[in-house]
């Protein structure tokens, strides 16, 4: 027999918090995901991007998060999901600082 959502226990200020402070990587993650239209025009000009160098930044944007659903998933096996959410949005605020300083279009890729 499987069991259900337990609705006995009350929604307490603290998990109405954690709920919302967890869902804003998934927030977070989706508009980094959608805002790369908005910076290619900006990309191409600082860069001096051909149009494959256009379309393999935003290929390789894609294969890492897929790489990161994969090990976000891993994680959350390994160190559970506090751990895991701390990790994850520490990696995922790294990558976000190098793209934003970064000097060349290798660094981009990164």
């Amino acid at each position: 027999m499987t069991q259900g959502i337990n609705t006995e226990e009350p929604l307490t200020p603290f998990l109405i918090r954690a709920t919302a402070i967890a869902s804003l990587g998934g927030i977070i993650f989706g508009y980094d995901l959608g805002v790369i239209s908005g910076a290619l025009p900006s990309l191409t000009f600082s860069f001096s991007l051909t149009a494959e160098e256009v379309e393999s930044a935003v290929a390789f944007l894609y294969i890492g998060s897929i790489l990161g659903a994969i090990g976000g998933g891993y994680a959350c096996d390994v160190f559970g999901r506090k751990k895991a959410i701390i990790l994850t949005d520490g990696v995922f605020l790294l990558g976000s600082l190098v793209l934003a300083g970064a000097p060349s279009y290798g660094a981009v890729l990164l």
